[in-house]
């Protein structure tokens, strides 16, 4: 749709009727990330420099059209669905993930891509909480590995959220000895529940302070 700043907004499913807009979203993330770790061999980028770029998706009901005013007038997208997009691509820095999207794109993808679900989040201008998940790979390219990692992630979520902390920090550990960045996160979480446990009314959810 446009460039704002250093970040594109893109829109799938308009101003054409696509019935596969959230998978093609999802696709289209997938190979941005794949092009841009091959451009990282292609630059000939100093050691320990990386490049990375964040994306976040999000499905729902959006004002699309020409929107303005005679001083300044453009094809565009406004809502609140818009909005959780932008401030999922952000949440990326919290788990040190590329891809996020929402539980709503990923019910309309279906089967035919690998998530993993990484979380519960309450994000900057919105009281709901927010489930949170990273896209890995078109299920037919998916590794099993990938599979195996997620499912062990998934085992150590569920852990956390019936408050069995110690348990949690422990598989998050070994998930984190891989370099699993989210994994790290949560055990770091779970450590500090289990020093001080939270209240009764406590929803496994992580209020986020910053876009």
């Amino acid at each position: 749709d446009k460039y704002i700043g250093d970040t594109i907004l893109a829109v799938f499913g308009a101003p054409h009727e696509d019935s596969d807009h959230a998978l093609n979203a999802v696709r289209s993330a997938l190979a941005c990330r794949q092009r841009l770790g091959a451009m990282q061999a292609e630059l000939g980028l100093p050691n320990g420099s990386t490049l990375n770029a964040r994306i976040g998706i999000n499905t729902g009901q959006i004002l699309v059209g020409n929107i303005g005013s005679h001083r300044r007038f453009n094809y565009t997208v406004m809502g609140d669905a818009v909005n959780l997009a932008s401030r999922l691509e952000g949440v990326n820095k919290a788990y040190g993930s590329q891809i996020i999207a929402s539980g709503e794109t990923v019910a309309a993808c279906g089967d035919a891509i690998v998530f993993r679900e990484l979380d519960s989040v309450q994000v900057v201008g919105r009281e709901s909480p927010v489930a949170i998940f990273e896209a890995l790979a078109a299920a037919a390219d998916c590794p099993a590995q990938s599979r195996s990692l997620a499912t062990a992630y998934g085992a150590a979520l569920a852990a956390y959220r019936q408050r069995r902390f110690a348990q949690a920090e422990a598989a998050f550990e070994d998930l984190a000895q891989a370099g699993d960045v989210a994994a790290r996160t949560l055990a770091g979480r779970a450590r500090a529940l289990t020093l001080e446990p939270p209240p009764p009314d406590w929803r496994g959810v992580t209020a986020l302070d910053s876009k």
